[in-house]
């Protein structure tokens, strides 16, 4: 026990451990996808106003994420994520004795978390398309006619197209290949260098958690007390401003409406956990005896059966025997009509005449459905 707490008391509590960073980039990674499920779920039931917004999915994403990041990172000096896990950005070259993110640092921010992200999804979804698919990378281009295709049309050219248009054209194709060719090598040195400062930054070899926080100049650290208190007294001004003052009338929606805009973005850190705790609830109810308890409904009653048919045959008033032959019921079927008859008499009546013999309802062999006593 002494020995750990020489660790622990030589090492640096502020610095975030490489679980919580690999959590923060989890959860980022993990929001689009969930937005995207339940856009796609809405959209099917309203197709005509949500259709477009599901096929520019990443860049609507990148919209509402720039404004989210954009906030957090002005109020709180941290993205969404890291804020969610109580760790903030700090400038490892200090201005003026002050530590905190400039304007320059902000957009640098956001273009790494946004920008970033929405370009190499661009990209992978072009990768896709140029290669052919999987199949294509595994198996050769015979998957890939597309692009095959193109490749044979690089040497020849249409008589009637222009010299300008064709150059274009041949420099386009050009591009592509080059494309086709060197990107999984671009692809593998970034995430290769993510996995490189991964493993520098578990060891105390770096300080920084990615190589583009390293270019930046920022690193990720924990809150502590006074980031705590800074918070909660930047919340009691803002609220201050939001009260009626003797100011212009326009200042003050403007200040209402800032208020409201930052509440809003300020509930997403309790609306999170909410989600995901009413979606555990949801998975635990459906696995429960509960669920299965409210799901033990009884049966809906039968329907009432048809009236019998004056050319028909009588219904018996013993209700254990057959209309057809007069017995005791053997082996019970009944017909589409609701009315039970020995299988054989029931098969060979509707094989025969297609109605049922009390009646005389039009009916099928298919329709008929064999009974079974517990």
């Amino acid at each position: 026990m002494e020995f750990m707490s020489d660790m622990l008391s030589g090492a640096d509590s502020g610095k975030p451990s490489l679980f919580e960073i690999v959590a923060q980039h989890k959860m980022s990674d993990l929001i689009e996808p969930a937005l995207r499920h339940v856009t796609s779920v809405c959209a099917q039931r309203y197709p005509r106003q949500l259709v477009r917004i599901l096929n520019w999915h990443e860049e609507v994403y990148a919209a509402v994420m720039l404004l989210v990041e954009r906030h957090y990172l002005r109020a709180y000096g941290g993205s969404f994520a890291e804020h969610f896990y109580g760790t903030k950005r700090v400038r490892t070259r200090k201005i003026r004795g002050d530590n905190g993110l400039t304007r320059g640092d902000v957009w640098g921010s956001l273009a790494l978390l946004v920008g970033l992200p929405l370009v190499k999804t661009r990209l992978d979804q072009y990768y896709e398309k140029v290669s052919g698919g999987e199949a294509a990378r595994l198996l050769g281009n015979a998957f890939a006619p597309a692009a095959q295709s193109d490749d044979e049309s690089l040497g020849t050219g249409d008589s009637g197209t222009s010299g300008l248009h064709r150059l274009v054209e041949r420099w386009r194709l050009v591009l592509k290949r080059l494309f086709k060719v060197y990107y999984p090598h671009f692809n593998f040195i970034y995430h290769a260098a993510t996995a490189l400062y991964y493993v520098a930054y578990m060891f105390d070899r770096t300080n920084y958690n990615s190589p583009w926080l390293h270019i930046l100049g920022l690193q990720v650290r924990r809150l502590s007390a006074a980031d705590y208190r800074a918070m909660n007294e930047r919340s009691a001004a803002t609220t201050d401003l939001a009260a009626p003052a003797n100011g212009s009338p326009i200042r003050f929606v403007r200040n209402m409406v800032a208020y409201m805009l930052a509440g809003g973005l300020d509930f997403l850190k309790v609306l999170l956990p909410l989600s995901i705790f009413f979606y555990r609830f949801l998975e635990w109810w459906h696995r429960s005896d509960f669920h299965k308890r409210a799901q033990m409904l009884p049966p809906p009653p039968p329907p009432m059966p048809l009236r019998p048919h004056s050319d028909g045959l009588a219904v018996p008033e013993d209700q254990a025997l057959c209309p057809v032959c007069k017995e005791p019921r053997t082996n019970p079927a009944v017909a589409p009509s609701g009315y039970v008859f020995c299988y054989p008499c029931i098969f060979n009546h509707v094989s025969d005449k297609g109605t049922c013999p009390v009646t005389l309802a039009e009916a099928k062999v298919g329709d008929i459905r064999k009974l079974f006593s517990e």
